[in-house]
């Protein structure tokens, strides 16, 4: 730290750096506190008031004054982007400037062939009373710099790269990220780890994922405008309704208060009380909105655009009206499951990264799905809103997407191909959008289709419980119908 030139009032800015460098360490990337410490800040605080400031820590000896010199020049560089002084207006959380920081300079460390560059190399301590006391001028006289010394010189002498890594990242990837409530714990939630940092230095590498991103702020404007509706009132009008176990203080029945004061408590620890219910929580309470993503090697190119921006929005609109979102990616099998709770915790790295080579077998996938929605009918009383985007060369049997709306409302996006022939199960969905080849043609009729797919899909799902029908109550319906794929398969024709 006693080569930094990059200075700032704030003291947790050292502890941030610290937090930097052990998620770069994760990642293989050890590189020394200082550049750390001063490209990061860049990346996270404007310059001037109440900013940074770049001037030298130190006197060093003359001979290393050169290369210190292009150091500074370097910083001078990167501070004047216009990249640099955007990210730092969005006020980025550390994960994500870590991941930054590995793009920008991780081929500068890979170039580096030094031997003993990783030798040592510990987590550093997250406390600002330990960071904060250490005098580094001083333990810098105790310090053998020789190998310091080589290490700058390969950074001016890749000066010019850095920079250009600088230049390269996609702020509109970085802006999408930030949009969506994501950190460590939703991360964690949905797919069972801390937070991928693979996936997050994946996405934000990958064209793909920054055509993606692009299309998505076309059409998350519209989205945003959508208002969370509240599941229950929360002031009173007209009469009680009924009278609850649960409730707000000021609901109490009056009579509860007349027990004795022993008796009151224990009534409130076994939650006896009675309560008077003005409103009972709204049906649809208990909706889950259930996303499926084709991702298999036919949505490449724009219909993979198309479908993971539309995703991402329509998973925005979901949250904004309360509900919760399940989403999964499928090709010849169902990927992961990622939850998406009400707080609209989003983990977009996995969903703009996602990459499989597994070919096709729709059959087998949606026979699982029939398998799930059953149980989640059945056991959980949940009702389903199936969404499906994939292509027009997708074949699934009109038998099994009969059984499967009789537990879920399915909503299908066809994308097509240059083919305009519809798959054979489209007239039996409930509801369905087709996307043409021609739709994809132009930025403009690209976001003009997508809205109006985002506005159909939150009109068209239903908020009441379809009938139950008669298959359901059925226990060897399911299993017939999950029966391998090259096994023969027969419904009963449904009633109505």
């Amino acid at each position: 730290m006693a080569l930094s030139h990059v200075q700032v009032d704030t003291p947790m800015a050292l502890v941030r750096a610290a937090a930097w460098c052990n998620s770069l360490m994760r990642m293989g990337v050890n590189l020394p506190l200082f550049v750390i410490h001063d490209i990061g800040v860049m990346l996270s605080m404007t310059r001037g008031s109440g900013g940074f400031t770049i001037r030298a820590r130190i006197q060093l000896p003359p001979g290393i004054k050169p290369q210190l010199d292009q150091y500074r020049r370097m910083l001078e560089n990167i501070a004047s982007s216009e990249v640099t002084e955007r990210l730092a207006g969005l006020r980025l959380r550390d994960e994500m400037l870590a991941v930054l920081l590995s793009r920008i300079l991780g081929d500068t460390y890979n170039r580096w062939r030094d031997r003993s560059k990783s030798t040592g190399a510990e987590p550093l301590p997250l406390d600002l009373g330990i960071l904060g006391e250490i005098d580094y001028a001083d333990h810098f006289r105790d310090f053998d710099p020789r190998g310091l010394w080589g290490f700058l010189e390969h950074l001016v002498a890749q000066a010019m790269h850095v920079y250009t890594q600088v230049e390269l990242i996609d702020l509109d990837t970085v802006r999408l990220l930030g949009l969506f409530k994501e950190d460590s714990a939703s991360g964690s939630e949905a797919l069972g780890g801390a937070i991928d940092l693979v996936d997050l230095f994946a996405a934000l590498g990958s064209p793909e994922a920054n055509d993606v991103a692009n299309f998505s702020l076309d059409l998350l404007p519209s989205v945003l405008e959508t208002r969370r509706s509240t599941g229950s009132q929360t002031f009173a009008v007209d009469g009680y309704a009924s009278i609850e176990r649960k409730g707000n203080i000021d609901s109490l029945v009056l009579s509860e208060l007349a027990y004795d004061r022993e008796v009151f408590e224990q009534k409130v620890v076994d939650s006896e009380l009675l309560y008077y219910g003005r409103e009972k929580q709204r049906e649809d309470e208990r909706r889950l909105q259930y996303l499926l993503i084709d991702c298999s090697a036919s949505m490449r190119g724009q219909r993979q655009v198309f479908a993971r921006g539309l995703g991402l929005a329509l998973i925005k609109k979901l949250t904004l009206e309360g509900d919760e979102i399940w989403v999964r990616f499928f090709d010849s099998r169902l990927h992961e499951t990622v939850k998406v709770g009400r707080s609209g915790q989003v983990p977009v790295p996995y969903l703009l990264s996602f990459r499989s080579e597994r070919g096709r077998n729709y059959s087998k996938v949606f026979r699982q799905l029939l398998v799930e929605t059953t149980r989640l009918r059945r056991e959980q009383k949940r009702r389903v809103v199936m969404y499906i985007i994939t292509h027009g060369q997708c074949h699934i049997e009109p038998e099994l997407i009969t059984a499967i709306k009789q537990q879920a409302f399915v909503y299908g996006v066809i994308v097509l191909p240059s083919s305009d022939q519809l798959p054979e199960f489209v007239p039996l969905l409930d509801r369905s959008q087709v996307v043409q080849a021609d739709a994809l043609g132009s930025r403009a009729d690209r976001q003009r289709r997508a809205l109006d797919i985002l506005g159909d899909a939150g009109r068209a799902a239903p908020r009441k419980a379809p009938p139950v029908k008669a298959v359901e109550s059925d226990p060897q319906q399911s299993r017939r119908m999950a029966k391998q794929p090259g096994e023969s398969l027969k419904m009963p024709k449904a009633k109505g």
